[in-house]
């Protein structure tokens, strides 16, 4: 995410909020519904069915300006129901249905939400099929899921998402229509819901709606402690309100879309081989550091050629030794070592000196790949995620 472009839209956002929850715009509902929806919807899936139609209605009318759009998807749902009670009694399964959580398994939320829509296609097809009405959509089935459990679902509006996605240059594609990938829209509003917590200015800012100051009791507000109905309201308000102003950002297109997602991806794997790099480097450097530690001037060593002397100094790369028949030589400290010419007991009875040997060994190859990973890396720099 472009998360300079996100502080601006969390600045707008705070300069803003007493204007979106006064009483001419009261976005504060959002959390009104989201207090009541899990409850009502309970108490309509265990009513007698005879009266789960009404009870539904009543969840329509609430939630009215949120799902209900020109389409009335769930007033289509209500009017199914109306019809007779083996009805009422499959809409009623198919809430049931989508609201079978299996272990918050991603897959599985997006195996349920499609089987709700193409169920709710059936019964439209059956009932209504002259009728532009009633048509569920991705939209409101996640508004389904999102506000009977806000704190592990994320609520889905098309347009809003989309703009929002490109504004902080999310290009992960997650298609369009009944099959939109939900798991990419996860991802965005996790990162989202991650940067937001971070901004101590706008949890602050969005606690400060729980304090009565738009005359609103704070206890039909949803406390919202995953901040998912938040996310929602913020991406919902960048377009309706202008928290875009100021940011200049393009619109990529489908295929120019995927190429970035591709770059981002490319992006991931060569940070992935730089941090590995990065730790053989730092592996082997402490390696070095542990090796002169040991070979420090007055300690005897051995030299297969040499035989039995005293180092008399080091350098950090060399060390002079004085051997009794030949004097004193300098000898490289990471060839020598790493290929035994010189040993003294003191390090070759060490733990983990096999792993030493090694490191040394590949000192050349060690470097020149931290090298290589630092310019493949930074071809792609630019696509990686903050």
């Amino acid at each position: 995410m472009n998360d300079k472009h996100l502080q601006q839209i969390f600045s707008h956002y705070i300069d803003k909020f007493e204007m979106l929850n006064d009483n001419e715009h009261q976005e504060y509902y959002k959390w009104q519904v989201a207090k009541r929806f899990h409850n009502d919807m309970d108490a309509a899936l265990n009513a007698p069915i005879e009266e789960f139609a009404t009870r539904l209605y009543d969840i329509k009318k609430m939630t009215a300006h949120m799902i209900d759009n020109y389409t009335q998807p769930l007033n289509g749902l209500v009017e199914f129901a109306k019809k007779n009670d083996e009805t009422a009694e499959t809409v009623r399964t198919m809430f049931k249905k989508l609201y079978h959580e299996e272990g918050g398994d991603i897959s599985d939320k997006q195996k349920r939400i499609q089987e709700f829509i193409a169920k709710s296609h059936e019964l439209r097809e059956k009932h209504y099929p002259d009728s532009f009405l009633y048509k569920n959509d991705m939209h409101s089935v996640t508004a389904y899921l999102f506000f009977y459990d806000p704190d592990h679902n994320y609520l889905f509006k098309a347009t809003n998402a989309q703009v929002f996605a490109d504004c902080v240059e999310f290009y992960e594609d997650w298609g369009s229509g009944d099959t939109v990938d939900i798991g990419a829209y996860y991802r965005m509003c996790d990162m989202l819901v991650e940067k937001m917590k971070a901004s101590s200015e706008l949890m602050d800012t969005d606690a400060s709606r729980f304090s009565d100051g738009w005359g609103v009791d704070p206890g039909t507000l949803y406390e919202d402690p995953e901040k998912h109905v938040l996310a929602f309201d913020l991406i919902y308000c960048c377009s309706g309100y202008g928290l875009f102003d100021g940011i200049t950002f393009s619109r990529p297109k489908l295929k120019e879309r995927h190429l970035i997602v591709e770059k981002k991806e490319k992006a991931k794997q060569l940070y992935k081989k730089l941090s590995k790099a990065r730790e053989d480097y730092q592996k082997l450097e402490d390696a070095k550091e542990y090796v002169n530690s040991m070979l420090v001037s007055g300690v005897g060593i051995r030299h297969k050629k040499y035989g039995e002397g005293i180092i008399k100094r080091n350098d950090g790369t060399y060390i002079s030794a004085e051997f009794p028949d030949v004097g004193v030589k300098t000898i490289e400290i990471v060839r020598s070592v790493a290929n035994g010419i010189i040993s003294l007991n003191r390090i070759d009875s060490s733990d983990g000196i096999k792993e030493v040997h090694a490191l040394l060994k590949n000192d050349s190859m060690i470097k020149s790949g931290l090298s290589y990973a630092e310019k493949e890396f930074a071809r792609y720099s630019e696509y990686m995620d903050e």
